[in-house]
């Protein structure tokens, strides 16, 4: 089963670039937009992977129950707009569902390069990089600008 991811900001460059490569190694993304029609491109790139969803942050917990309403399930929140409101309700999500994983992303990154950093680390073996993120615990990957690839990234863990 495919995992499923939620991405928002997908219609900037670094969501649009995690869009993508999460596409392309076979999850399920919703791309969380406030203008959904900015990631149609996308969609018609990977019709049966991508979905635009109209995204705004007071709306966060609608915008999770309807996912969870549709796919029965998610599995990682790329959080490219640092909203805390989404990811608390993720947060009550993973609970539940006792798995999952939160990533922010490094603005300052190159979009291709975070984007593979963070493919890389929820795609191998499972939702967790290798050594991070316990249950009860958030994970931020931050890609080093101008790499590629899991082993030039940087992940930090902290407490939720």
């Amino acid at each position: 089963m495919a995992k499923v991811w939620l991405v928002t900001g997908a219609d900037g460059a670094l969501g649009r670039s995690i869009v993508a490569a999460a596409a392309a190694s076979g999850a399920v993304v919703v791309a969380a937009a406030r203008q959904p029609e900015s990631v149609y491109d996308l969609v018609g790139a990977f019709p049966r992977q991508v979905e635009a969803l109209g995204f705004s942050p007071e709306r966060a917990e609608h915008a999770v129950a309807g996912i969870l309403g549709y796919h029965q399930r998610l599995d990682v929140l790329v959080n490219t707009t640092s909203d805390r409101a989404i990811e608390d309700a993720v947060l009550t999500h993973f609970s539940a569902q006792r798995s999952g994983a939160i990533v922010r992303p490094d603005a300052s990154a190159e979009p291709w390069a975070a984007a593979d950093a963070i493919v890389a680390a929820h795609t191998e073996a499972g939702s967790r990089p290798k050594g991070l993120q316990p249950f009860g615990s958030r994970t931020v990957v931050k890609p080093t600008a101008g790499k590629c690839g899991r082993r030039e990234s940087t992940a930090t863990r902290r407490s939720a």
